[in-house]
């Protein structure tokens, strides 16, 4: 089971009251594979500017913000994790940005460059994701 948990505020910077729905869209088996999850929906109302969920079962879901759904899928995890990167990881990719990466795991920037030049490099940047090639 996973709780979802982050600070949600609006532009200004003042905690956001906006009730948040996590639902499946069909009936799934368990993470665990021991029953069935239903399509019951499970409100939860930011308090403190917090948004936390009771624990929910990990695998594909849904959540509803406003009038928008987001598709998401919940990870396996022993400690709360934020709900922006499932958010953002289940959103298409943008068709008007040429080159574009989705960070998923802190990377900063992508580069592509040769081996020799790889193995040249006295220090390589940890917040950069090096693509290697022979040349």
């Amino acid at each position: 089971m996973t709780v979802i948990s982050e600070p949600i505020t609006t532009l200004a910077g003042v905690s956001d009251r906006t009730l948040v729905t996590f639902y499946v869209q069909a009936l799934r088996p368990t993470f665990a594979g021991v029953g069935i999850i239903t399509p019951t929906r499970v409100q939860v109302l930011p308090v403190g500017g917090v948004l936390t969920t009771p624990d929910l079962d990990p695998g594909p879901a849904r959540v509803c913000w406003g009038t928008t759904t987001y598709r998401i899928v919940i990870p396996d995890s022993g400690t709360p994790v934020a709900l922006w990167p499932l958010i953002d990881a289940g959103l298409p990719v943008p068709s008007n940005e040429p080159g574009f990466v989705r960070n998923a795991g802190g990377i900063a920037r992508i580069q592509r460059i040769t081996e020799s030049a790889y193995a040249a490099l006295t220090t390589p940047d940890p917040e950069t994701l090096y693509i290697t090639f022979e040349g």
